[in-house]
This record gives structure tokens, C-alpha cells and sequence, in this order.
């Protein structure tokens, strides 16, 4: 062994093995070293996800809400990233890998449209959403057979900048949004708004479009016509859409069984509606605190950031509340009310009945009358002057233990028209209320969204900058004459 040993080290001093071969050898062995640790790094980034986020807003970085959110997720879920010919969003898709390593129900399909179309059919989007396009991502849970389609938009997080007037890209959310859609598709039940006919209220087709946004949050809903025989079971919210007929009593008593039972009614009433002339349905508002007032709400020309453009263009107010702090703080407050109705404002109610205003108007704002014969919205002596409520929580308790509760909005457009769900924030107030009325219907987790850009430089203390222009050179000249004085000395 040893004299193998010998020839071996004879040989490899040999010129040639030293100028030559053996360099040849050694670069081989390195290059496959590395060649093997990069494949090494990338099987273990693939099964455990090691490699550390130090991108300057953490992108990649999922918080403890999610890794626990995820953790109760039992179904498959299958996350198809849509992109074109090729160009994938790299970004998103490590965003992807990281979910699912968190839980091995989850499945990250990169899919080229352009290879498969028929994925474009097969999810189709809601009134709200973005139709299925590059870059963009399906949230699909076979099981339950609900998908939500989250496109470039939704994994943006929007501010209004006052200054300029515009809205302006601020964060980066694709966790917060990828987290809620697993978790939403994979619940095994669903809430059920049951939307009121039977007395000229507004039709499911004219609610479209909040229609499509509740099924994109999975939440159902149907058309519920007690005349016809219509039942309240499957119900959690009734929403009553502006009925321009009057309640008949066994409706009434229907209506308030069901609230008894702990359900909650979604009430919208427009300036045009009629109050006289249904006594039923009044005393069913009255009964939660809620009163109508006649008219058109105006902004006053003073408050110039409680309207739009034209002054029955309200901006309104959020008061703060449980329901509204996290809209306020998040700067997801801007709503538009175009001619908006008005409630009284609330005074103190009984033991068991609770009412708060949640939008408000400008200490300016006035009530036009529709029947003092002037057609004009200019403020008339006898017009209703201050801050008006436009929109009400309300809150009681029955007897059986039971709370329900009672959502009265004064505008219905801002429901219906998309250009506004576009505009403003109604996606996160709709979401808001439907929590607070059915609190199993919302899955809205406390996720910040990452920075959208990377912070601009600022200046700061020079000290440390002029340490270190000094120090360098001079600890090149101790070095030198560290090294030239024993020199000299010799």
C-alpha cells in the first residue's frame, strides 16, 4: 500500500500532471463541487424552504397568522398561477413555493394559458373581479367545489393621496389575500343573504353587482318572497333593498322571528323611497332605533372634502368603531354616496337596543326638501342643517339571549354601480359590515401588506461617514510606517 502510495505522489510531481492534467482535474472536481451544492441548496429551498428573505419589504415572508390560519386547512387546495408564453412572474411564484411548504394540501400549478385555454372557461370571473389573465392567480378547493380568481390588482394595497387627488399604489399584499382566499374556499359552509321581494324592492338583477361581490367572498344568496311562501331557514342576513309597498302583519311576524332567532337584517333605503305609507316596515326600523328622514342629503359647499365634485356627491365620514377602526387605520375610508338618504341621529336607546352612526356628513350638510315646490338643491330656510347620519349599527338583545342586528344604509347605488367599487373602497366596507352582521361570514386577517417600493435615501448623521474617511487613511499610513520604521532603523 504504501509503495502505491509512492508511485502515486511520484507520478502526480511529474511536469506534466503538475502543469496540466492535475489542474484540469482539480477544476473539474470544483466545478462539480459547486455544480453539486447548488443543486443541493435548491432541492433543500424546494422541500424546506431554507433560503432566508432579504428582499427590503419581505415579500416571501409569511407571518405567524398565516403559518397558524393554514395549519386548520384540511382540504386540497390548488394555487394556479396563469402566465403567458413563458413569462412567469418569478416573484409571485416563490411567494407560491413558500405556501406550499406550509401545509401539503396545498398544490402550485404554473400554468401557460396560451398552452391551456380551457382554464380561462373553467373559472369563470364575478361581475367584481378580473377575468382569469396573466399573472394573475385561482384559489381553487376541489372539495367544496368555490374558487376566488386574485388578479395583479388584488395583490396591491391602494392610498388616497389628498394632495393630488389620486389613488396611488402604496403596499404589496399578496399575503394577506392568498391567506384569506385558501381559507375562505376551504370552509365547509357558507353564509346565506336572502335578498327581500315581493314588495317593489330592488331586484337581484339590479343587485348584481353586489351579488358577485358576496359570491366572490363566499358568501350565497337568494331572492326570498315571504308572499309566495318563502321561508327564513337557511337565511343569516336579510337584505332589504328599498320596498316600495308596505309589509302585511304575518310578513312582520315572520321577519321578527327571525330576528328573535339571532339574525341580522341589511337595510338600504333610497332619498325616493316612500315613509308615509308603510307603517309596517316603520315600525320594524323603529324597533332597532332606526328613523328616516325625508329628503336629499348636500354636502355643504364648506366641507369641500365631504363630497365629490358635485354636493350630492358625499365623501362620507367613518365614526370609529369596532367595525370601522381597521378601514380608518388601513386608509381604506373613501366611500361615494351619490344622492344619499338620511336616519336620525341616534339618541340612547333601551337596556337591550344599542345604535351607533357609522358614516356621517360635513357639519355643513343640509336636507332638501322634495315637496316645498323648489327645484333646486340650494339650501332653503327650512332645511335640516348639520351633520346628518347616513348610515346605522344597530344592535338588540331579545329576550331568549339572543342579539341581532341591523345594518340601515341610506344609498343604494353605491352598491350597485361598479365604477364605484372600482373608485373607492366598497369592497372592504361591504366586507366590514357582512362581518359585523354575520361574524362567521368574514375572513379578514390582521396581515399588513409589505411596502411597495423601496424607501427613498435619506440623510442622516454624517458622523460615522467622516470616521471612516479619516480612519481609512490613516490606518494605511500606520500600516506603512509600521512596516518602514523597523527598516529604517536597521
Amino acid at each position: 500500500m504504501k509503495k502505491l502510495l509512492h508511485r502515486l505522489v511520484a507520478r502526480f510531481r511529474e511536469p506534466k500532471w503538475r502543469h496540466g492534467k492535475l489542474s484540469a482535474i482539480l477544476m473539474a472536481v470544483f466545478l462539480t463541487v459547486c455544480v453539486l451544492v447548488n443543486v443541493g441548496v435548491a432541492a433543500l429551498e424546494e422541500e424546506y424552504g431554507w433560503r432566508k428573505d432579504l428582499s427590503f419589504n419581505g415579500y416571501a415572508t409569511t407571518s405567524e397568522e398565516t403559518e397558524s390560519a393554514l395549519k386548520q386547512v384540511t382540504k386540497d387546495v390548488n394555487l394556479y398561477l396563469l402566465y403567458q408564453s413563458g413569462e412567469e412572474d418569478v416573484q409571485l411564484l416563490q411567494v407560491l413555493n413558500r405556501y406550499k411548504l406550509l401545509n401539503d394540501h396545498i398544490s402550485v400549478l404554473p400554468t401557460d394559458i396560451a398552452k391551456n385555454p380551457g382554464i380561462l372557461t373553467r373559472f369563470t370571473a364575478s361581475a367584481d373581479q378580473s377575468a382569469p389573465a396573466a399573472d394573475s392567480v385561482i384559489v381553487s378547493c376541489p372539495d367544496t367545489d368555490r374558487y376566488q380568481i386574485l388578479s395583479y390588482d388584488d395583490f396591491t394595497s391602494w392610498g388616497y393621496d389628498i394632495e393630488t387627488g389620486q389613488f396611488q399604489i402604496e403596499g404589496v399584499a399578496y399575503e394577506k389575500n392568498l391567506t384569506e382566499a385558501i381559507v375562505t374556499v376551504t370552509r365547509d359552509e357558507v353564509t346565506m343573504v336572502g335578498f327581500l321581494q315581493g314588495h317593489g324592492e330592488l331586484t337581484t338583477d339590479a343587485m348584481a353587482t353586489l351579488i358577485s361581490f358576496l359570491k366572490s367572498n363566499s358568501i350565497d344568496s337568494k331572492a326570498v318572497n315571504l308572499l309566495n311562501g318563502d321561508t327564513l331557514d337557511d337565511v343569516d342576513v336579510l337584505l332589504i333593498a328599498g320596498p316600495q309597498n308596505d309589509f302585511i302583519s304575518g310578513e312582520l311576524d315572520t321577519i321578527s322571528t327571525f330576528a328573535q332567532n339571532g339574525g341580522s337584517l341589511f337595510v338600504i333605503r333610497d332619498y325616493t323611497d316612500p315613509l308615509t305609507t308603510m307603517p309596517h316596515y316603520l315600525s320594524l326600523l323603529r324597533s332597532y332605533g332606526v328613523i328616516p328622514l325625508p329628503g336629499v342629503v348636500v354636502a355643504g359647499a364648506e366641507d369641500t372634502e365631504s363630497y365629490y365634485g358635485e354636493q350630492l356627491y358625499l365623501l362620507p365620514y367613518m365614526e370609529q368603531l369596532d367595525m370601522t377602526l381597521p378601514l380608518i387605520s388601513g386608509g381604506y375610508d373613501v366611500l361615494l354616496m351619490p344622492a344619499a338618504s338620511a336616519f336620525e341621529t341616534p339618541t340612547q336607546g333601551d337596556n337591550s337596543l344599542s345604535v351607533n352612526t357609522v358614516l356621517k356628513t360635513g357639519e355643513h350638510a343640509y336636507l332638501r326638501s322634495l315637496t316645498d315646490g323648489v327645484e333646486s338643491i340650494e339650501k332653503q330656510p327650512d332645511d335640516r342643517e348639520g351633520v346628518l347620519s347616513v348610515a346605522l349599527l344597530s344592535a338588540r338583545m331579545h329576550a331568549n339571549g339572543n342579539i341581532s342586528r341591523m345594518f340601515s344604509l341610506g344609498n343604494s347605488t353605491m352598491l350597485m354601480d361598479e365604477y364605484i367599487y372600482q373608485s373607492t373602497f366598497n369592497e372592504q366596507f361591504i366586507t366590514s359590515v357582512m362581518k359585523e352582521l354575520a361574524p362567521e361570514s368574514g375572513i379578514s386577517l390582521d396581515i399588513m401588506a409589505s411596502t411597495a417600493f423601496r424607501p427613498a435615501l435619506k440623510a442622516g448623521s454624517q458622523t460615522l461617514g467622516i470616521v471612516l474617511l479619516v480612519a481609512l487613511p490613516m490606518l494605511a499610513i500606520i500600516g506603512a510606517m509600521a512596516i518602514l520604521l523597523p527598516r529604517k532603523n536597521r
